[in-house]
């Protein structure tokens, strides 16, 4: 009782009644001291980022994107390989940061492994591209762009097969496994096991890789894959001759009588029922020709020399185009009309084709044949000749002469019974129509019209057209 009476109980000390809880608030006041603090460090940490210039970041550096279009076409001992230039980097911006483009060969019966091609292949070529226009930067100057391909162009590169390039380089040895060791996979059992039929196919394989302008390589693409089968035989006896108006080549079939017949044979009759097929196909062998039958192209050759192969070097040129056959697509006939180019030399090659639309085996050609077409066609003679007398005249017209390389005509005239006629014009008239003023009246005249061509310098002359008559008034 006199505790509750006590003054000194009821007020207690003042500067206890200012912090009843010093400890609180001071923690409190720690925090809001530490938040300020931490503020201020991490102001000061990234200062270069308020308002302050930092240092210059490093270039970003492009890198194209890889080939994924190549294929490849064999004619001959020759392979002319497609590809296609990229037109973007791999991470989709354009234009593609190129320079050049290196294609690479390989033979063997299996790729190389994905990471192994270029150390395994050969480089056959180097392609150059040309600059393109960037955003915001002025266009490339003409001798920029003419110094290499542009981008999404198509460009063919020639492969001149050397004989060691048909023989396949032998697999690589296995990639060492950790630890594993290899479990053979299981043989399939059929009803019938089958002899192999020989050394598989030897293949050629391409790819092409892609450098920026600072020798940053693309990933690795597409690979085109071309079997190295055997090329079909050159037909046999290529004849050439010529008409007024066509070139006409005729050959005996590729393989010769035996050939022919071996190609038009019938087809292996299905096996038996009781008999159980391999579930997997046949392995192609080095010996197994492209599927048949056999059809031809025809080449018409304007340079002097074609059938000289060109060397290795000439072989890494990038813009040598597959030649073109006259024919647009392979012909299963024996013979082929080319127009006639008069005094002109024209040399043509016929070519064996064999295999699927889609990847062609053309084989070697026969030697080549040129001939020279010279003009000794005369026109044919004018036709439907009508002479009508008039007053001090005889006026002729005829049906006028269709040979596109025609000259004009002589018309000649003679006495009634007269069996040779003269020439009234000193040299050939452009109209099929002639008006004869030189008459004696009374006097009945013989007429006929001869066709000349434009041949120099001596033209072809037709026959006479039939002979009219008529008197003169």
């Amino acid at each position: 009782m006199e505790d509750a009476r006590n003054p000194k109980s009821q007020n207690p000390d003042p500067k206890s009644q200012r912090n009843p809880n010093p400890i609180g608030i001071w923690g409190l006041g720690f925090g809001i001291w530490d938040l300020t603090t931490a503020l201020a460090v991490l102001c000061a940490i990234t200062a270069s980022g308020c308002g302050k210039k930092g240092p210059p970041l490093a270039p970003f550096v492009h890198i194209p994107a890889a080939v994924e279009k190549i294929s490849a076409e064999r004619v001959g001992s020759e392979v002319y390989v497609k590809v296609t230039i990229p037109v973007q980097n791999i991470d989709l911006s354009t234009p593609a940061d190129l320079s050049r483009i290196d294609v690479y060969g390989f033979t063997g019966t299996t790729p190389p492994a994905r990471g192994l091609f270029l150390a395994q292949a050969e480089r056959l070529a180097v392609i150059p591209v040309a600059p393109a226009q960037r955003p915001g930067e002025p266009p490339p100057s003409p001798k920029a762009l003419a110094s290499g391909a542009s981008q999404g162009s198509e460009v063919t590169v020639r492969d001149v097969l050397a004989p060691e390039q048909l023989v396949p380089r032998p697999p690589p040895p296995p990639l060492p496994t950790k630890g594993r060791r290899a479990v053979p996979a299981p043989v399939a059992t059929t009803a019938r096991q089958t002899v192999p039929a020989g050394p598989p196919m030897p293949r050629r394989f391409y790819m092409a890789i892609a450098f920026s302008d600072r020798a940053r390589s693309s990933p690795q693409g597409a690979v085109a894959d071309l079997p190295l089968t055997v090329v079909p035989g050159p037909p046999e006896d290529l004849r050439v001759t010529y008409t007024a108006e066509t070139v006409t080549l005729d050959w005996d079939p590729s393989g010769g009588l035996i050939g022919f017949i071996v190609d038009r044979t019938v087809p292996n009759e299905e096996a038996p029922v009781d008999e159980v097929p391999s579930p997997q196909p046949p392995t192609p062998v080095a010996s197994d020709v492209p599927a048949g039958p056999t059809r031809y192209n025809v080449y018409r050759i304007e340079s002097a020399d074609p059938l000289a192969l060109p060397d290795r070097a000439a072989a890494s040129e990038w813009t040598t185009p597959r030649p073109a056959p006259l024919n647009p697509t392979p012909l299963t006939t024996l013979t082929f009309a080319d127009p006639a180019a008069f005094d002109r030399t024209q040399c043509y090659l016929v070519r064996a084709v064999r295999g699927a639309t889609t990847q062609l085996i053309e084989g070697e050609s026969p030697p080549m044949q040129c001939v020279t077409p010279v003009d000794v066609f005369p026109p044919t003679p004018p036709a439907n000749v009508t002479a009508v007398a008039g007053e001090g005249s005889i006026s002729l017209i005829w049906e006028p002469n269709l040979e596109i390389d025609l000259g004009g005509y002589l018309v000649l005239r003679g006495e009634a019974g007269s069996a040779t006629l003269q020439p009234l014009t000193d040299s050939p008239i452009p109209d099929a129509r002639y008006t004869d003023r030189d008459v004696k009246p009374g006097t009945r005249y013989t007429y006929a019209v001869l066709a000349v061509d434009d041949r120099v310098p001596l033209p072809n002359v037709s026959v006479e057209s039939i002979r009219v008559e008529e008197t003169a008034r």
